[in-house]
């Protein structure tokens, strides 16, 4: 990056955090501190009204602001297709017209040349999402989440588990990860005192409480009680080992050769009915327990689906006598 560009990218910073010491922006740009000093003193050259705050760093004076910045051909096409998306993959809402409305803004100020690249993109590339958008931001339970993570305060979930399991419980939320489709809740649970992952479609209802938490360290690769991961490993058909990779099970760890594929679930009905909707095309190496779950989930699907016979099949043959 050459130094004029470094310089806009400081009146960024300050602009979008405000107070900045000498060793962030050093860290930032991967420079010496005393650039640094170098930089600041220069844009105090040209007028830029930079106050410096004894042992906490340097922010613009109050009320200074940056006149409006223009975008480059690559900028607005990023952002282009960053809010596109969002309008296309998001549900109707507060959040999607507020993406529309700011797409038109970025239009209205991009030069003639880039306006033609971005209508051109425009004409050729679509989101959509089938059946329904399933990333919202509007929702009730997911802003009620978000100001409990903000503020730090419990929440009280009605959960309804895969295993029909229905739980009432206290969480500590501390990050909304958009997973696999779906928004995922992570946190503290007081129930099973350890770390969980909560899909937001499986909460039956949600209270937000007063009490405060403090956040608890608990590392990313902390194992809870009750949670450890079965190994299970899996044979595709050559047939299917394609479409395989591409509807993937998240809980996939290794692929290997002849289509045998290594995968970690937190319990066993993660991944059976995924792996069950490959038919006959797929076979359980290992474990030998799931194997025996499969078998009997097969069973039982084929007395179901067993031709009925008539009635008279199943009645002695009589025979009339003169």
């Amino acid at each position: 990056m050459n130094r004029v560009d470094r310089l806009m990218a400081y009146l960024l910073l300050f602009q979008s955090r405000g107070l900045m010491r000498a060793q962030d922006f050093a860290g930032e740009f991967e420079i010496s501190e005393r650039t640094v000093y170098r930089d600041i003193q220069a844009l105090c050259e040209v007028g830029v009204p930079i106050v410096a705050m004894p042992g906490e760093g340097y922010r613009l004076m109050e009320g200074y602001y940056l006149p409006p910045i223009s975008f480059s051909a690559d900028e607005a096409r990023s952002l282009y297709l960053a809010i596109s998306m969002l309008v296309g993959l998001t549900t109707p809402g507060p959040t999607q017209r507020a993406a529309s409305s700011a797409l038109e803004k970025i239009r209205a100020v991009l030069p003639e040349a880039t306006l033609r690249q971005v209508e051109a993109l425009q004409s050729v590339i679509r989101f959509y999402a089938f059946p329904r958008p399933s990333l919202t931001f509007d929702d009730k339970t997911f802003l009620t989440l978000h100001e409990a993570i903000q503020q730090r305060k419990i929440v009280r979930l009605h959960y309804h588990a895969f295993s029909n399991e229905i739980t009432e419980r206290d969480v500590e939320p501390l990050e909304l990860a958009y997973f696999d489709n779906t928004w995922i809740l992570s946190g503290y649970c007081r129930l099973r005192q350890g770390p969980r992952h909560f899909r937001l479609d499986r909460i039956d209802r949600l209270v937000l409480r007063d009490e405060q938490f403090k956040p608890r360290e608990l590392g990313s690769h902390q194992q809870s009680p009750g949670q450890e991961r079965q190994t299970v490993v899996v044979r595709f058909d050559p047939a299917v080992t394609r479409w395989v990779r591409e509807r993937q099970h998240f809980n996939l760890v290794e692929a290997r050769d002849e289509g045998v594929m290594v995968y970690r679930p937190s319990s066993f009905e993660q991944i059976e009915g995924w792996l069950l909707s490959w038919g006959d095309k797929m076979e359980v190496l290992e474990p030998a327990e799931l194997r025996e779950r499969l078998a009997a989930t097969a069973a039982r699907i084929l007395a179901q689906h067993q031709p009925e016979r008539p009635e008279t099949e199943d009645r002695p043959l009589r025979t009339t006598l003169p």
